[in-house]
């Protein structure tokens, strides 16, 4: 044991029972001294450092979530690095493990790019594999969200405690964001810039769950005969299919397979902003089962649209503005040409609240006719997995979330059950 002075205070060294050096400071040489004279006082083996750490650079600190663990380790410029937020002491030795033997295998490399400059790049990178409208969404989110709070953190120093206080500041839309921020840095480890993604670690927000509207099925007729014959046609294919509108507006002759006794709607893509066509929202086709009904809605369509031109195009599209003939009609000058894409805007805007209004209906979005159709099926008695097919979802726990409140009648079926097994049961005693 050793009392010396140390830039401008007092070092106390001493060895405890495990033959470890300790050491700690004090402001002045009476303090130290003392501290020194009880510790001779203590046999070798019952000295033990109050505040002993783990071995191999794992270290905890306390937080207003509890404690988290951090650890330091050599980059691959052999600076020493330090990364926080591990719940455990156990993640965070295995994520030292993995950054340990993935700088050895040349695999992360140091870099002082900041997420700022990072996220330039990649943005340009990503544009020629995107959807415009996905594209411009990731746009906004680095712009309006993203880097105002990282845009000088450097890659290598940008840890879970960032994104979790940045989750604290954000409004309804962190969600979106954070997912953002989660598919950008997972390219930067997928370069080599970071050893893991620290936005994989923080949560999504619950979201505030709200009921979709939607029409009941008394309600259903009342829209569709208040619906302009320009319009009806469309929305009866949207109630009757659960197409999205930017997907009944891109489909085209050929993807209608109809029969009498009902038929198939083959959707492939999306109509988006411009006119332009993509894929649809989760880049996978589908066939959507339709009945008797709306087949002939279709069919007659089929016939308007004959009667537009001459050719039998298959590729044209179903759903099309007509020629006015006179000033109130609907549609487009003869001079202007025909056969051109319903405007979506004019649809939702116009004649969706159009309808609604004749029918005394409460205000909803053009959206809801697609809930209008989930909801249908369902008390037609139909599966969640029947609606999570025809919708297109890629994870029926997607169509539980929106729509696992109206299976009514999987509830009623199970309360009926219950209750009549338990009469037998109380019968049979």
């Amino acid at each position: 044991m050793s009392v010396q002075a140390d830039r401008g205070s007092w070092l106390v060294r001493w060895r405890d029972g495990d033959g470890r050096q300790r050491g700690r400071r004090f402001p002045s040489e009476d303090a130290a001294r003392a501290f020194d004279a009880g510790l001779r006082e203590v046999p070798p083996r019952e000295r033990r450092s109050s505040n002993k750490k783990p071995a191999g650079g794992i270290y905890p600190y306390p937080t207003k979530y509890g404690t988290r663990w951090y650890f330091k380790a050599r980059d691959s410029g052999g600076r020493q690095m330090t990364k926080r937020g591990f719940t455990s002491e156990r993640s965070a030795r295995n994520a030292k493990r993995r950054l340990v033997e993935a700088v050895e295998r040349s695999e992360v490399r140091h870099t002082r790019e900041s997420f700022g400059h990072f996220w330039q790049r990649w943005l340009a990178r990503r544009k020629p594999y995107l959807e415009p409208a996905t594209w411009r969404g990731y746009e906004i989110d680095g712009r309006k969200r993203l880097l105002p709070a990282f845009d000088s953190i450097a890659l290598g120093r940008l840890e879970v405690e960032h994104v979790r206080g940045w989750m604290e500041e954000q409004a309804k839309t962190v969600n979106n964001a954070l997912g953002t921020l989660v598919v950008c840095l997972n390219a930067a480890a997928e370069d080599g810039l970071i050893a893991a993604n620290p936005a994989l670690r923080v949560k999504r927000l619950p979201p505030a769950h709200g009921e979709r509207e939607y029409l009941r099925l008394h309600e259903i007729p009342l829209y569709i005969d208040s619906c302009s014959d320009v319009y009806r046609p469309l929305a009866e294919t949207l109630i009757g299919s659960g197409l999205r509108i930017s997907e009944a507006l891109a489909l085209r002759i050929r993807d209608l397979e109809l029969e009498e006794t009902g038929g198939t709607i083959v959707v492939y893509r999306s109509r988006k902003r411009g006119d332009a066509i993509g894929s649809t929202k989760s880049d996978r086709f589908r066939a959507v089962e339709i009945g008797p009904g709306l087949s002939r809605v279709l069919g007659e369509q089929l016939v308007r649209r004959s009667e537009m031109t001459s050719s039998d195009d298959h590729k044209a599209h179903v759903f099309v503005m007509p020629e006015r003939v006179r000033k109130r009609d609907r549609g487009r000058w003869g001079g202007n040409g025909s056969g051109e894409p319903m405007d979506r805007t004019t649809i939702s805007r116009d004649w969706h609240k159009q309808a609604l209004q004749d029918a005394a209906l409460r205000d909803m979005p053009l959206h809801a006719l697609r809930h209008s159709a989930a909801a249908a099926w369902l008390a037609a008695g139909n599966s969640l997995m029947y609606v999570q097919r025809q919708l297109g979802h890629a994870d029926i726990s997607t169509t539980e979330h929106y729509y696992g409140h109206l299976e009514r009648h999987v509830l009623a079926t199970g309360a009926v059950a219950t209750e009549e097994a338990i009469a037998r049961a109380v019968a049979r005693s």
